[in-house]
């Protein structure tokens, strides 16, 4: 009885981390479409001033394709039960972005 406990305790604590990333992932997309809008635009903003060169404009505008196919692998994972493969691929999309901005920041 105890081992079925902790199953559906460490099933449901991965659900809960699948769903918290992809909040996470869905706000980083949300403030991603408000520089993207100015990257494209040109109408100003930190985003155009940092110049970002072919590389990095084809990293920046990415972005919602690795958040949903992230996504997408993270519910796959849970449902295939592999808990913690899918908090890792959900999770992904934020890590990228956190990364990225640290590539952005410190090494230019």
């Amino acid at each position: 009885m105890t081992a079925d406990r902790d199953m559906s305790t460490e099933r449901t604590m991965a659900l809960y981390g699948v769903i918290f990333a992809g909040i996470g992932a869905l706000g980083i997309l949300f403030f991603w479409a408000i520089g993207a809008v100015l990257l494209l635009t040109g109408n100003g903003g930190t985003i155009n001033e940092m110049g970002l060169g072919r590389l990095g404009r084809t990293l920046y505008l990415i972005y919602p394709v690795v958040a949903v196919v992230s996504l997408a692998a993270g519910i796959g994972l849970f449902l295939a039960r592999r808990e913690m493969m899918a908090v890792a691929a959900a999770g992904l999309p934020i890590a990228g972005a956190v990364l990225f901005t640290f590539a952005l920041v410190f090494l230019r």
